[in-house]
């Protein structure tokens, strides 16, 4: 019996009492809880592997690193990332990375930082043994279970869409109507640079038209007939710099 598993539910230290249920779950809702809590810990920890197909016919088993340490690659900008060398000036650090990263390590110390677990070398360890509770707690604090299969799946997803996020389409030629401005500067790991990009893109994940520059969001049925408002206007501004008015056209 590991040391986490002598501690008594009083003992479970929550890192918000505010969020963690207060309810009590049934003994059927805590299983399922601790089930779902230890597979999404088993998909940050777990190294993964991949088969690669060669030209020649031949197979090769490659491991993937895990979730979390791709996430903890993510924090590095440039040549950590990709293994390519950079070139000119680098980004800062992924905020969302260090924000996911930051949340982890977070509620894992706070959970176990009266327990008698060995000195943690990296935060998949962490992880390792802040999981070695689900099975004492599913009894003893099925409340926290349910919170922690909750949390941990949500560490997973956010982890996900870091790593490989939803395509964003662009769209070329159009200034944001809020901020006025039409291109914004990326960071590329392909260049190794800044480079410049629409500022106005389509979100395929949120359904939504959205600008880098300003953050502002639309609907994209609101952005439709903003965008036909848009050419209209346009159009207008042509023909008034133009001189090509309806007026002259008629004669």
């Amino acid at each position: 019996m590991t040391a986490a598993r002598l501690y008594a539910a009083d003992e479970v230290v929550h890192t918000d009492t505010d969020i963690v249920p207060r309810f009590v779950p049934s003994r059927d809702e805590a299983a399922t809880a601790r089930l779902a809590w230890e597979v999404a810990v088993d998909q940050l920890v777990r190294p993964g592997l991949h088969t690669v197909h060669r030209a020649n016919g031949t197979t090769e088993t490659a491991e993937v690193l895990t979730l979390l340490r791709q996430v903890e690659e993510a924090v590095l900008p440039g040549s950590a990332v990709t293994g390519k060398p950079s070139q000119g000036s680098r980004p800062p650090a992924s905020l969302g990375a260090l924000s996911l990263l930051a949340s982890i390590r977070r509620e894992v110390r706070q959970c176990c930082r009266t327990h008698d677990h060995p000195q943690w070398t990296t935060l998949t360890e962490q992880v390792r043994a802040w999981a070695e509770h689900a099975e004492h707690w599913q009894h003893a604090a099925p409340d926290y279970v349910v919170w922690a299969a909750e949390e941990s799946t949500r560490w997973v997803a956010q982890a996900r869409q870091l790593l490989d996020p939803e395509p964003r389409l662009p769209l070329r030629g159009r200034a944001c109507p809020v901020c006025r401005v039409d291109v914004v500067q990326v960071w590329s790991d392909d260049e190794g640079d800044y480079v410049r990009r629409p500022a106005l893109r389509i979100d395929a994940d949120q359904v939504e038209a959205v600008c880098a520059a300003c953050g502002q969001r639309w609907g994209l049925d609101v952005w439709a007939q903003l965008n036909t408002m848009l050419d209209q206007q346009l159009t207008h501004e042509t023909l008034a710099v133009t001189g090509n008015t309806l007026g002259d056209d008629a004669e």
